[in-house]
C-alpha cells in the first residue's frame, strides 16, 4: 500500500519533510491555500535529491491555466524528474480564498461548485489533448466529489482522490438544498484508479480508543435518522486499533485500492499517526 500524508503543519512547508521521508511516506500533500504562498517555488528551492518522497500540490484549475501548469512540470523535472505531482480540486472554497481575490474572468472563487466542476472538467480534457499532441504532462490526481467529476477523471484514466465519508456511505450528498444534506447519486468504484483520503485515528488498543472517545457524541445526521458516535475531527475521521488499520489497508488493497491519503489531524496526532505509517511500512 502506498501511504501518502498531509493535514497541519508539517504539510505548510516544503522543507519540513524528513520526518515523512524516515517514516517511507511514499508522499506528502499540499493542499490549496493563497496565504501560504506558491509551494512550486518553495519545492524547487528545497527538494532533496537523495530523497525519494513525493511532492503533490493542490491547485485551483481556474486560478492556474494547464498551459502555464505544464511549464511548472517541466522546469521541477529538470530539478529531479518524477518528483512532482498535481491534484486538481474544485470542491469546498474556504473564506480566506474569498478574501484573497485576484482572479478575473468568468470563472472565480465565486463561480458554483457545478460551474467550477464543470470547468474542472474541461481542464483534464485539455491536459488529456496536450498529451495526445506529445506534450509531458503532470501525474495528475482528481478529487472528485460527484459523480460527473469522477466519471469524467475515470473515461479519461486518470486518477482519482476519493473520500472515506462518500466510500464508508456508498453515495454522494445530495446539496440541491442550502444547509440539508441528504444521500444522492451512488457509484462504481471498480476499476478506477482511487486514491482513499481518510482521517485515521489509532491506536494500540480498543480500550484506549474507548477510553480516550467515548461514544456520545451525535455526528452524522441522514435519511432521517440520527446516529451517536466518537467526536469527528473531520467527516473522514476512522478510529483503528493498529491491527485494525492493517486489516482494513488488506481490505482496501484486495478491492483494488493500492494508495491511501492520510490526514494528520488534529495536530496532536500527527506525531502518533506518522510513527503508525512508519511501522506499517517497516512491516510490509
Amino acid at each position: 500500500m502506498k501511504i501518502y500524508y498531509f493535514g497541519g503543519l508539517l504539510s505548510s512547508k516544503a522543507n519540513n519533510i524528513d520526518q515523512l521521508e524516515d517514516a517511507h511516506c511514499d508522499g506528502v500533500l499540499f493542499t490549496y491555500s493563497p496565504p501560504q504562498g506558491d509551494f512550486f517555488v518553495s519545492i524547487a528551492k528545497t527538494m532533496r535529491l537523495d530523497q525519494k518522497i513525493k511532492y503533490m500540490v493542490a491547485i485551483r484549475p481556474h486560478a492556474l491555466s494547464a498551459q502555464y501548469l505544464t511549464m511548472i512540470h517541466q522546469s521541477i523535472n529538470d530539478i529531479q524528474k518524477d518528483r512532482l505531482q498535481i491534484n486538481i480540486i474544485a470542491g469546498h472554497i474556504k473564506p480566506e480564498e474569498v478574501e484573497f481575490g485576484g482572479l478575473l474572468g468568468s470563472m472565480t472563487d465565486k463561480s458554483s461548485i457545478p460551474d467550477r466542476t464543470n470547468y474542472m472538467i474541461d481542464y483534464i480534457k485539455e491536459l488529456d489533448n496536450m498529451k495526445k499532441n506529445n506534450i509531458d504532462i503532470p501525474d495528475c490526481y482528481i478529487s472528485c466529489t460527484n459523480v460527473y467529476s469522477l466519471e469524467a477523471a475515470a473515461k479519461l484514466n486518470y486518477k482519482i482522490i476519493f473520500s472515506y465519508f462518500h466510500y464508508k456511505f456508498g453515495y454522494f450528498l445530495d446539496k440541491s438544498v442550502k444547509g440539508n444534506e441528504k444521500p444522492g447519486d451512488t457509484f462504481d468504484l471498480s476499476g478506477k484508479k482511487i486514491m482513499l483520503a481518510i482521517t485515521p485515528i489509532i491506536r494500540d488498543t480498543q480500550e484506549e480508543i474507548d477510553n480516550e472517545f467515548p461514544k456520545n457524541v451525535m455526528v452524522h445526521t441522514h435519511d432521517g435518522k440520527s446516529y451517536k458516535d466518537r467526536p469527528r475531527f473531520a467527516k473522514d475521521t476512522a478510529y483503528f486499533t493498529y491491527d485494525k488499520f492493517v486489516s482494513f489497508l488488506k481490505d482496501l488493497e484486495l478491492k483494488g485500492i493500492h494508495e491511501v491519503l492520510l490526514n494528520g489531524i488534529p495536530e496532536n496526532e500527527r506525531g502518533r499517526l506518522i510513527n503508525y505509517i512508519k511501522k506499517y511500512k517497516e512491516g510490509q
